[in-house]
């Protein structure tokens, strides 16, 4: 039996309007060409650490390490409770440190006081940490922020702009990221996604975030994917359409030599550094 025709209009205008807002969810492309430093190295994660106290992640001496051997630096930053921009990937202390408790809830003088992993290095500003790059290599700060967006972003957006080098801001969160498009636009930023499976995001905003389909507000210049999910369809539309695709994070070389293949630059721990 044949379809009605009125019916097959009506699926014909629901896929077109399905097909609409999916392009333009996953659009917000800005006004400008992806600066090529963005793809031209291989990136650090969270500098070139090693394991042990003498040079550990999120370090001056881990940043030093990448930046002399011309890898670009990939770093996370959160606020203090005295709204301090500090250099730190977890929530809390308890693995990097011999303290406890949530990194927000401390000011900056008691985390000074702090060693990662009981050796000499301390968690660093991010004033400090681009004061030791100075230019040498290219920076991508990630935005850790769940929270309410604002502070963070300015301070850090603030931070970048007056930064004499190559820097990016990039975030899983598109409204940090159109914050600081607001506040300084021409810092490039850069969208964060993956699979979110251990994200504990409901399920609309995994679903949203994961199809890259929150980009008509955070605008990014680039795309930096989990290298589980790829590839996929989102990831090769964002490419035609002109954005890098940066792909996280390469544990070995092997992974980095799949993700070459299909990624514009890779985030790499020290297993896949070249």
């Amino acid at each position: 039996m044949r379809m009605p025709m009125w019916l097959m209009l009506t699926l014909a205008g629901v896929v077109i309007a399905l097909a609409t807002g999916y392009w333009y969810a996953t659009g917000g492309i800005p006004d400008r060409d992806p600066a090529p430093w963005l793809t031209a190295q291989t990136i650090a994660h969270r500098g070139q650490w090693a394991e042990g106290s003498l040079r550990p992640e999120n370090s001056l001496a881990a940043f030093d390490e990448a930046a002399n051997n011309g890898l670009a630096i990939e770093l996370d930053v959160q606020l203090t409770s005295d709204n301090q921009v500090v250099v730190f990937h977890d929530d809390d202390l308890d693995r990097m440190t011999s303290e406890t408790g949530a990194v927000s809830q401390m000011p900056l003088t008691a985390l000074r006081k702090t060693h990662l992993l009981g050796g000499d290095e301390r968690i660093p500003t991010l004033h400090e940490a681009l004061e030791l790059v100075s230019g040498r290599v290219p920076v991508f700060v990630e935005i850790k922020n769940r929270g309410t967006v604002g502070t963070l972003e300015d301070k850090v957006a603030r931070e970048v702009a007056g930064y004499d080098g190559m820097v990016s801001i990039i975030s899983f969160n598109p409204y940090s990221l159109a914050r600081v498009g607001q506040a300084e636009p021409a810092i490039p930023r850069g969208q964060l996604s993956g699979t979110l499976s251990d994200e504990g995001l409901a399920f609309y905003e995994a679903f949203l975030l994961r199809n890259l389909m929150m980009n008509w507000t955070s605008e990014p210049d680039f795309i930096a994917y989990e290298l589980e999910g790829l590839p996929n369809v989102d990831t090769r539309l964002q490419q035609w359409r002109g954005r890098p695709l940066i792909g996280w994070t390469a544990e070995t070389l092997e992974d980095r030599a799949a993700a070459e293949e299909i990624c514009d630059a890779v985030i790499c721990d020290p297993g896949a550094l070249p």
